[in-house]
This record gives structure tokens, sequence and C-alpha cells, in this order.
């Protein structure tokens, strides 16, 4: 019994290893690696002659943008020519510890090279960051010595944006008097009343806090941490007025809901000195489309409070 299950083993492990079939070699140096790096720096540099120079004559090129559609040299010597013109510290590096690959497929007999890098710069005429992972895929021709096509997989949705900076483009529309406008105003008015069960109604069970001049980056207090925050403060000072000053916007922006923005003068009174102080606050609401306070960040320095 024995011997006849050694057997089968030994028939399983033959079986997975003829099951396996090479189609060629993977390099990690190449002549193609240096033609590779050389059309990154002449499409970074603008150097149109040298990117002539590495492709060959029936050279095409495609992004996931293009949607099968071949992309000319002539387009691509454009994009080179713009970008290195208009986008300022423009650079395409190695990312981290990557490295490009040389592929020599044995079925097909073709050489492919693969480089893993990140593009980065910031465009002089709009502001706009690029800042992304590029792979990048170049076929080399029979002989080895042009680029026959490459593939380039960046971030589109970024190049779109980079694009978009270009043009006037509406966001959504600002209103002066709002529904969402009186919501904050009553919140307001509940806290110059210091009904504090009030103020607890009108926010939502989910609505989250952000002190933005106290607290890390996306550091939220839920409903409950505000309140005790807001109980520890009162214990200590006297909420004597609340004035508007300007008057709040509601930007209603074309995606889902919308922010109010408010200004407001708050005076405080120490209930152990008597000494009162006045303080300029700004607040964000953003409401969901239900309505919804949903979150509030407020600006908010507790140095300023009377002593």
């Amino acid at each position: 019994m024995k011997k006849i299950t050694t057997l089968i083993m030994m028939f399983f492990i033959i079986t997975s290893f003829s099951q396996k079939k090479s189609n060629g070699k993977i390099y990690i140096e190449h002549p193609a690696l240096e033609i590779a790096k050389q059309f990154d720096e002449a499409f970074v540099k603008g150097d149109l002659e040298t990117i002539k120079s590495l492709v060959a004559d029936d050279f095409a090129w495609r992004n996931p943008s293009m949607r099968g559609r071949r992309g000319t040299l002539q387009q691509l010597l454009n994009r080179s020519n713009y970008l290195s013109k208009n986008i300022m510290n423009f650079e395409i590096s190695h990312r981290g510890t990557a490295y490009p690959d040389v592929f020599e497929y044995k079925e097909d007999n073709s050489v492919d090279v693969k480089t893993y890098t990140w593009l980065t710069g910031y465009d002089k005429n709009t502001g706009v960051e690029l800042n992304m992972p590029r792979n990048t895929n170049f076929r080399m021709s029979p002989d080895g010595k042009k680029i026959a096509w490459m593939s380039v997989m960046d971030d589109q949705l970024l190049w779109s944006k980079a694009y978009d900076a270009y043009e006037t483009k509406k966001n959504g529309v600002i209103y002066k008097d709002h529904p969402y406008v009186s919501k904050v105003r009553l919140l307001i008015q509940a806290y110059q009343a210091m009904d504090f069960e009030k103020v607890r109604s009108i926010y939502n069970e989910s609505t989250r806090f952000y002190d933005v001049m106290n607290s890390g980056i996306d550091e939220f207090k839920t409903l409950e941490e505000e309140f005790s925050s807001i109980d520890d403060y009162m214990n200590a000072f006297e909420i004597v007025d609340i004035r508007e000053s300007g008057y709040p916007d509601v930007l209603d922006y074309e995606g889902d809901g919308a922010v109010v923005i408010s200004w407001w003068v708050w005076t405080f009174k120490n209930k152990k000195s008597g000494n009162t102080a006045r303080i300029k606050q700004h607040l964000h609401h953003s409401f969901n489309e239900n309505g919804d306070i949903m979150r509030e960040d407020y600006y908010f320095n507790p140095a300023s409070l009377p002593q």
C-alpha cells in the first residue's frame, strides 16, 4: 500500500511539472531598457527629434481614455511639446523600489519593456498638480532597435482635471436666502438662548464635528463627544450674545448636498471673573439631500475666551 501511495504522489508531481511551459525570459538588464529610458527622458524634455529617432515608422500608442483607438506619432509629439513647456518640475522617475523588466516572448518572437514609474509636476498656467503612477509597455520592433508601439496606464481622471482647469465651469448655485440658512440661524438662536436640548435636536445623530484649529486632520467628533466639550465650556463660560456678521451663503453644488458658510461674533462671559470677550467664528454646515446637517466645521480659538 505504501508503495502504491508513493507511486501516485510521484505521478502527480511529474504531471504538475509537465503542465508548465516556458514562453520566454525576463531580463533585468537588456539593450531595450536603454531605449525606453531615452524615450521617457526625451518626452519630458520635449526633445521631439530624439523621440522620432527612437520609434518605428508605423509607431502607434494608446491609453485607457482612447478606448482602442490608436494615437499617432504627431499626437504624441504635440503632447510632449506642450507638457515640456507648461508642466513645471516635470519628471518621470522610477516608482519606489520598482524597476523595469524586459520580457522576451518565445511564442510570437516579440520583446516588451515594462516600466513602473511616477509622473510629477504642476501646470504653470492653472496650478493643477500632476502626481500619479505611470505604467508603460513598450513593444519593440522585430530588430529590437525601435519602439513599435506603446501603451500607457496612468490617472485619466487627474488628466481630465488638468484639462478642465483651462475652462470656466459652473459647479452649482450660491443662495443668500434658503431653508438651510434658516436652519443655521435657528441653530445659532438656540445656542444664544443656551437651550442645548434644542441645539442638539437641530443636529442629526450622525452629525460629525470638526474643530479646524484644535484637531488633527480628519479627526472628527461625534455628537456625544461634541456636547461633552460644550458642557465643559459652559461650566466656565456663559454665552452673552451672538451677532451675525455679514450674511450666510448656501453653496448648492451640482453634486449631492450643499454647504452653508456663515460668520458670527460671539460674546462670552467668564463666570468666575465676570470678564467678557468677543470672538469671531466661521462655520461650515454640510447638508444632505434630506436637509439634515451631516457635518459642522468650525474655526474657534479657545485662547480668545475671557480670563
